[in-house]
């Protein structure tokens, strides 16, 4: 078997991959572990920085390598500095994956809050245009730059706040844009669409989730089950990988189906 054949189109050895919102339980961390694993060093950014330490420190216990910066990706100023701070720590950027996203206020009447409303673009739709600005020059440097922002099933359907929609709808026509346009550049662009999943951000607290969003939107979808944490990371893992060097401008739903039924 010749050397090419026998290599592991998972292998991230020598790669750097770049990851937003990955301080607390939710895709950003889950994500920079499973890519740790695949021998990428990982460079997490988000605004909690015990949080951070915490994640660098679980992913260094297990041989991989890791750095972080605080990171409020609303600023832009502060979104450049942690792309410098990457760059400084492993000298080069492959892959961006990002995740630091806001559900927004959450009101079942239709309520009009500005500040609420810019805060969550802020995070959801800024964040990202600041993280693709400043890494750009970075992933054409590679010869095989990836980006992956996390969308919502919100992008695909009505669910969610008015805004944390708009921001995952936007999105959804931002990845076959960038893909189409950065392509020529060697750079491949897809997205990741989430069902409801267990984290943080769907356990906010005093709520039983559980019984409230969990349990239904499982009994809802066709497979009778939602995604976890995991599931979404191997996604990504793939489609920053050589096994999905040919696709790009996709968004990928992992929601056992449960947005094809709606």
């Amino acid at each position: 078997m010749s050397k090419e054949m026998s290599k592991d189109i998972l292998d991230l050895d020598g790669r750097v991959a770049f990851i937003t919102g990955a301080s607390s339980r939710g895709i950003g961390s889950g994500t920079a572990k499973v890519l740790a694993k695949h021998g990428a060093e990982v460079f997490i950014t988000a605004r909690r920085e015990e949080d951070l330490q915490r994640q660098v420190a679980a992913i260094e216990s297990e041989g991989g390598q890791a750095a972080y910066a605080v990171c409020d990706v609303k600023e832009e100023e502060q979104v450049k500095a942690a792309v410098e701070s990457c760059i400084a720590r492993f000298g080069r950027l492959d892959i961006m994956v990002l995740a630091a996203g806001i559900s927004g206020e959450y009101c079942e009447d239709v309520d009009f809050d500005t500040d609420n409303w810019r805060n969550v673009l802020g995070t959801n739709l800024d964040g990202v245009y600041f993280s693709m600005m400043y890494g750009y020059d970075h992933l054409v440097a590679s010869g095989n730059g990836v980006i992956i922002p996390v969308l919502s099933m919100a992008a695909l359907k009505v669910a969610g706040t008015l805004d944390y929609t708009a921001t995952k709808g936007a999105l959804l026509r931002m990845v076959p844009w960038c893909a189409k346009n950065m392509g020529p550049q060697g750079i491949r662009v897809n997205g990741i669409a989430p069902g409801l999943i267990d984290t943080d951000m769907t356990n906010p607290p005093g709520w039983d989730t559980s019984e409230m969003l969990h349990k239904p939107a499982a009994e809802k979808a066709p497979l009778r089950r939602c995604a976890t944490i995991e599931d979404c990371a191997n996604l990504v893992l793939f489609l920053v990988s050589e096994a999905a060097r040919n696709i790009t401008g996709q968004v990928i739903a992992i929601d056992a189906g449960e947005a094809m039924i709606e």
